[in-house]
């Protein structure tokens, strides 16, 4: 199969060089819109690199798109209007009415779109899915999900991102919708710029917590974190009627996770995204060939996006109005 990837910065790059290496991928070409680093990703590869968004568009049998957030939807829409199965990093856009869109024209389409949550394929968190699935926990109470990155991001970046809500605690957003298979009925959120005080002037935050409803009166807490010089750290606990399970935490806590037997566990935290969720990166993408090629079903659908973003823009609005906010109030 012929794929192109559009945008080749670290998490572009690091898309490139496993798409390089799974079986099925008959040409590699990769665009950015700095041409001297689309050479200095395709040399090491083998991959073609091209100078224009047409070039990249041109043969190619599926797209992957890793570019700014803001070109995200008129490129999906481009691939899905040209027929190829697509796969697009978080998020389709920053905003829910151009989100909407994306989903609604996917299924006018008939498109084919996946999207970028890659702890879905992350060994821990299937685990517990699947106990969560067979009930070997009793009843589920409440759950606590971590999330810290080890440096701060540039202040360019924050500018741009949509905010800690829609940027970096998106994923949690989505996992818990997967991970408890029921939707969020209300977010009571809150946030400092303890740190970073730049962020004030940014309208956003460094440090946050949000407490989310379930729609059967499970109870979460959801916390971030934008600076953590120990390392990335992603862990989750889930307190249920008859075990407490645990993802990604080190052998040293009493409760039982889902990744000993595997002898997964290095510590809570990790030098980098790239080695907490190197496994699950490779995994999401050789799903992406399978679901190109339509012989597997799409793990992360638009719609599964949208449902991410409605929570994080319900995050968003407690947090600025100092109110709970249910999610029937966003879109």
């Amino acid at each position: 199969m012929r794929i192109s990837v559009l945008g080749v910065g670290r998490l572009g790059a690091s898309h490139a060089a496993t798409l390089a290496a799974l079986p099925g991928v008959s040409q590699l070409t990769v665009y950015d819109a700095d041409p001297v680093r689309a050479k200095d990703v395709a040399a090491p590869l083998k991959a073609r690199a091209v100078g224009t968004i047409d070039e990249a568009f041109k043969d190619a049998e599926a797209m992957v798109i890793v570019t700014p957030t803001d070109t995200h939807a008129p490129l999906i829409k481009r691939a899905i209007d040209q027929g190829l199965p697509t796969f697009c990093e978080k998020p389709i856009a920053i905003g829910i009415p151009e989100t909407r869109e994306i989903v609604d024209h996917v299924k006018r389409k008939n498109g084919r779109l996946q999207i970028g949550f890659q702890r879905r394929f992350d060994a821990g968190y299937r685990a517990a899915r699947s106990e969560l699935e067979r009930g070997a926990l009793g009843a589920v109470y409440s759950f606590l999900m971590v999330s810290c990155d080890r440096t701060p991001p540039p202040d360019a970046y924050i500018r741009s991102s949509g905010g800690q809500f829609k940027d970096q605690l998106i994923h949690d957003f989505d996992i818990t919708r997967w991970l408890f298979g029921q939707e969020v009925v209300e977010v009571v959120a809150t946030g400092s710029t303890k740190g970073v005080p730049q962020y004030e002037a940014m309208e956003d935050v460094g440090t946050s917590a949000v407490l989310v409803q379930l729609a059967d009166g499970t109870l979460g807490l959801i916390t971030g974190l934008r600076h953590n010089e120990a390392g990335y750290d992603i862990h989750v606990e889930i307190h249920a009627a008859k075990d407490t399970l645990a993802i990604g935490v080190d052998p040293r806590t009493p409760w039982r996770s889902v990744e000993a037997d595997a002898a997964r566990l290095a510590g809570p935290a990790y030098p980098s995204f790239f080695v907490r969720f190197g496994d699950a990166y490779t995994a999401e993408l050789a799903h992406f060939l399978q679901f190109a090629a339509g012989q597997a079903e799409n793990p992360c659908t638009a719609a599964d996006a949208l449902e991410a973003l409605r929570i994080a823009e319900a995050a968003g609005r407690s947090w600025r109005e100092r109110r709970p906010v249910a999610l029937s109030e966003i879109g």
